[in-house]
């Protein structure tokens, strides 16, 4: 049985997250290690590891995702900035296996005016030495909206990565409202989500899809540009949403919302609800 949740602030410390998942009724959850915005990310102490761990189990929560900070930059044309984001993407990982977590989902970065394919092979060695080095959990590389020069918002470049790195503990997560404003699927149509699924299972493989991202999308298809929107409140549509969810090769990998949420604060109940209601 598939899990379902949503990206949970960690504010207040590990505990503060079990407190809102119950709230909420999931049994997955996304959270950030350690501060978003900062450099540093402290380890957990093994003891506030050790009860987040149990706390999860004794509530119900399966699937135990970490996101990267929006500061890792892999490809950046900055020698110093790629050295940072290797470091601090290293220590979300190394945090990830101390939860027991499924995995660090994170953006590649924007390679600028770097050559593409200089820039993919920075990745692929950045991506093995971090493997290499941390054992265990597992990166998961998301697709991007496709604003700039950001590096995998294209099926081929997404491909080249993972074959290039083609390590069991590298997988993808497919973000619904990226994946559209990317335009790597311009429509929700039944025919054409087969169509991307058959594609993406030829150039990769299904069994490497880890989680989904599942976001409406303010954008139409190909805008090109990040913009979140609540279930049934955007581009893509409850049906849209529902046909893709509930895609044969699809339906047994977790789904994680990122919402901006009815009343703004985030991923919510309400949400979370249509979600539970579109699954068949």
């Amino acid at each position: 049985m598939r899990s379902i949740g949503c990206h949970i602030s960690a504010s207040g410390g590990l505990a503060s997250i079990i407190t809102r998942a119950k709230t909420l009724e999931v049994d997955a959850i996304q959270m950030f290690g350690a501060s978003p915005v900062r450099w540093k990310a402290p380890l957990p102490h093994e003891k506030d590891a050790q009860e987040f761990i149990r706390l999860c189990k004794e509530a119900g929560i399966s699937d135990i995702f970490l996101h990267a900070p929006y500061l890792i930059n892999l490809t950046s044309p900055k020698e110093t900035l790629r050295l940072l984001s290797h470091q601090l993407l290293l220590r979300h990982l190394e945090i990830a296996e101390l939860l027991e977590a499924r995995g660090v989902i994170f953006h590649v970065g924007s390679r600028g005016d770097m050559d593409i394919k200089e820039s993919r092979v920075i990745v692929v060695n950045a991506i093995k030495d971090i493997l290499q080095r941390v054992s265990g959990s597992t990166l998961i590389m998301e697709n991007n909206a496709g604003a700039g020069n950001l590096v995998g918002d294209t099926l081929e470049e997404l491909a080249e990565i993972y074959h290039g790195v083609s390590q069991k503990r590298f997988n993808i997560c497919i973000d619904t409202a990226h994946v559209f404003a990317s335009g790597m699927l311009s429509s929700f149509e039944v025919k054409d989500i087969d169509n991307f699924v058959k594609a993406f299972d030829n150039a990769i493989g299904i069994q490497v899809l880890t989680a989904f991202h599942v976001n409406d999308s303010k954008v139409p298809a190909g805008a090109k540009k990040d913009r979140h929107e609540n279930i049934g409140e955007g581009y893509i549509g409850k049906k849209g949403i529902q046909n893709f969810i509930n895609h044969p090769k699809l339906k047994n990998i977790p789904l994680l919302l990122e919402v901006p949420g009815f009343d703004g604060g985030g991923p919510d109940k309400k949400n979370l609800d249509i979600i539970r209601s579109l699954v068949e």
